[in-house]
């Protein structure tokens, strides 16, 4: 287990600026009329779940703001996890608070809702589960419910090294190293939150709210060791 003493107090995992960035990717620029097609997340999600209803209002893939490399996903917020922090239990903290915040809560909370998935890394064992969620948001079009957004949260496959000592260099300077003598990685720099393509805006509200809850539960998570500690 991992003591909060190891990490300082209130320190900040995600800027402001960060929010600022995923309330600004989700607002403005033109909408467009179109028919979503299925959509398929990561992991153990393998069979497309079709949209049923009418045309919903989505943007066209040339005007969507964070659009990933790939053309597929809108990244619409993502937070730096140092390396010191073990990631399997940072998601399974994440996938606790987001059972509840949005499982149990969407609708209360946000208005919308929702279903939470565990994405499979393709590991076995106690490394399983650890790759990230999926929430399904649900909306209501023409009095009927229908899926509006798939929202996956999961971390990428970015190598990030890692230290566990000090030792002198040969000119006398200290420098991070392993006790081990090799170099060490964990994987997964960033935790990303992204949403397929096309989009529908009906999803946008309960978004907001939803990724600014979501960083205030990173940052808990950061300095006292739980998504559900209070500071008082």
């Amino acid at each position: 287990g991992r003591g909060a003493h190891e990490f300082r107090p209130r320190e900040q995992l995600h800027s402001p600026e960060a929010i600022l960035m995923a309330a600004a990717t989700l607002a403005s620029s033109v909408v467009v009329r179109g028919t979503p097609v299925a959509s398929v997340a990561a992991g153990k999600r393998a069979s497309a779940r079709p949209m049923r209803g009418s045309a919903l209002v989505v943007r066209a893939e040339g005007e969507i703001a964070g659009l990933s490399e790939c053309g597929k996903f809108q990244e619409l917020c993502k937070a730096e996890i140092p390396g010191k922090i073990p990631r399997h239990d940072f998601l399974l903290q994440m996938y606790r608070y987001m059972e509840i915040a949005y499982g149990e809560n969407g609708l209360a909370q946000y208005g919308k809702r929702m279903d939470v998935e565990l994405i499979s890394n393709g590991k076995e064992g106690d490394e399983e589960l650890t790759n990230g969620m999926l929430v399904v948001i649900f909306g209501n079009k023409d009095g009927e419910e229908v899926e509006i957004c798939e929202l996956i949260c999961e971390m990428d496959s970015e190598q990030v090294p890692t230290y566990d000592t000090l030792m002198p260099s040969q000119d006398g300077q200290l420098m991070k190293t392993n006790r081990s003598g090799k170099d060490e990685f964990v994987t997964g720099k960033y935790f990303v939150i992204k949403r397929p393509v096309p989009i529908d805006e009906t999803a946008n509200p309960a978004l907001k709210q939803m990724i600014k809850d979501m960083t205030l539960a990173i940052n808990k998570y950061y300095a006292f060791g739980s998504c559900f500690s209070d500071d008082n």
